[in-house]
């Protein structure tokens, strides 16, 4: 992987553990997934105007992305409301790359290398062996935790090829964001009630505008990384968030750091080198 490509799929993951942690350290996640929802929206809408449209070929996977988005919005937030986010993160991001390399390899006829292989599985199995280390799985979240697990491959296999055919990979995420969060805000507003979600945004309006903004942009670079770099890698490399997680847990969610998961992030790091060198 280029080296560039590299440093800007490590900056996304640490976006994405950023805004993750925001969520889950909410006393309501779903509130807290409504303010930095909400402020996508005239985000997205402003790249929208300003960006050229995805070519036509894209846009059959631009409204799958909606839909799986979607389903996969609700069921991380819903399983951050029962669940402590060190233990149900690694499982359903760790998951994901393994299947994805597989789906690549024999669907995608993607190349990947014999030192990609080991990269992968390297960094996948890094990350999922730091779920053994937290509190124990709420049994009822189990179904959204596989949801998740399995929307993320979804979304990975179809934001990578709809972002390589709409030779615009922002304003194709521009809209797919547009829409799934007009949506999504619109569910919350239904389920939470109008005013608890309005005061909670005057409330934490400023992390609310962060959020969204890191969420967007975090998302976008690895779209485009999925441009350059074949898709397995970028969406295992992405996975290294976990780390950023782990240290985000420890200090400002108290969560602990044992010589286990400390053995874990170093063979997440390993994985990391492996996939530099692939």
């Amino acid at each position: 992987m280029d080296f560039y490509v590299f440093l800007v799929v490590l900056s996304a993951a640490l976006m994405h553990a950023t805004w993750n942690s925001i969520i889950q350290s909410s006393s309501n996640s779903f509130l807290e997934s409504f303010n930095f929802a909400i402020w996508k929206v005239p985000l997205t809408l402003i790249l929208i105007v300003l960006l050229p449209l995805p070519h036509p070929d894209s846009w059959p996977y631009i409204a799958a992305s909606i839909v799986v988005h979607f389903i996969y919005t609700y069921s991380f937030v819903y399983t951050y409301t029962r669940n402590e986010l060190s233990t149900v993160y690694p499982i359903f991001r760790g998951t994901p790359p393994l299947i994805i390399l597989l789906l690549s390899y024999f669907i995608l006829n993607e190349n990947i290398s014999s030192t990609g292989w080991l990269a992968v599985i390297v960094t996948s199995l890094g990350i999922i062996s730091m779920s053994f280390m937290g509190n124990k799985i709420n049994f009822k979240s189990s179904i959204s935790i596989i949801t998740v697990a399995f929307t993320i491959v979804a979304y990975s296999m179809i934001d990578g090829m709809g972002a390589r055919l709409s030779m615009q990979s922002f304003s194709y995420l521009a809209w797919v964001f547009f829409i799934h969060w007009s949506i999504y805000s619109f569910f919350v507003i239904y389920q939470q009630g109008y005013k608890p979600c309005i005061d909670h945004v005057k409330n934490n309006y400023l992390k609310g505008i962060f959020a969204a903004s890191i969420s967007f942009l975090g998302y976008s670079l690895i779209l485009w990384a999925m441009t350059k770099a074949p898709i397995p890698y970028v969406a295992a490399l992405r996975e290294t968030s976990i780390i950023f997680v782990g240290i985000i847990g420890y200090l400002f969610l108290s969560e602990k750091m044992t010589i286990y998961k400390i053995l874990s992030i170093l063979t997440i790091v390993i994985g990391a080198i492996l996939l530099r060198l692939a």
